[in-house]
């Protein structure tokens, strides 16, 4: 548990410091919206100078930073997978979570495609909190089929539902830029090209905060 802990609080931070639209005041500020102690961030701050990969609080590597997040993933993750061929159409999937009233994230190919349209969307997947799996499970094999398909639902195991980005004025929630990219990578392949584009934008922009 101490280890799972200790990742989650990594995480959090390593996705703030990542994210372009957050610039953090002080090492207490930042620790105050990552949900740790001040003094465990300012111990992760210097370790992370060390590598060279900040400087104060200024990301001099977001390559190296991102990096070190991707590394963190868990080897394993409870998913279920559906096949809604009454949804094959992508906005109704979209609009099948945004409708909902549990807490999402949606990853890998239909955010991709929402935020760079690089990949076809044929797979729609999203995070969801644990305890919600079972009301999840229940609402997709009323509208299809259980096992294999366009819809996969994962649960979330390493914070992957922190800094998630609302898109448009009314949704849908998309996982956080360094979370895209490291579910893309994991995909291999054309997902893997589009992560490299995705990241080469995310480490200009991150250069280029204030």
């Amino acid at each position: 548990m101490g280890v799972l802990m200790a990742r989650t609080k990594i995480n959090r931070i390593l996705v703030l410091l990542l994210d372009p639209d957050y610039v953090p005041v002080s090492k207490y500020e930042l620790a105050k919206k990552a949900g740790c102690s001040p003094s465990w961030a300012i111990k992760l701050i210097k370790q992370l100078e060390k590598k060279g990969l900040m400087k104060n609080l200024k990301v001099v590597n977001p390559k190296g930073l991102f990096e070190l997040f991707h590394g963190l993933r868990p080897k394993k993750k409870i998913s279920r997978s559906y096949s809604i061929y009454s949804f094959e159409n992508v906005d109704k999937l979209v609009d099948l979570f945004k409708k909902s009233n549990k807490v999402y994230a949606l990853t890998t190919y239909i955010a991709e495609n929402i935020l760079q349209k690089y990949l076809f969307s044929h797979r729609t997947e999203a995070y969801i909190k644990k305890e919600d799996l079972e009301e999840w499970h229940k609402q997709l094999t009323a509208m299809g089929t259980y096992g294999g398909g366009n819809v996969r639902i994962i649960v979330s195991a390493n914070d992957e539902l922190f800094n998630k980005k609302i898109i448009g004025k009314n949704g849908p929630y998309l996982v956080n830029m360094p979370q895209l990219i490291s579910d893309l990578h994991a995909e291999g392949g054309p997902a893997g090209e589009a992560a490299d584009m995705l990241l080469e934008k995310l480490v200009k922009a991150v250069k280029e905060k204030k």
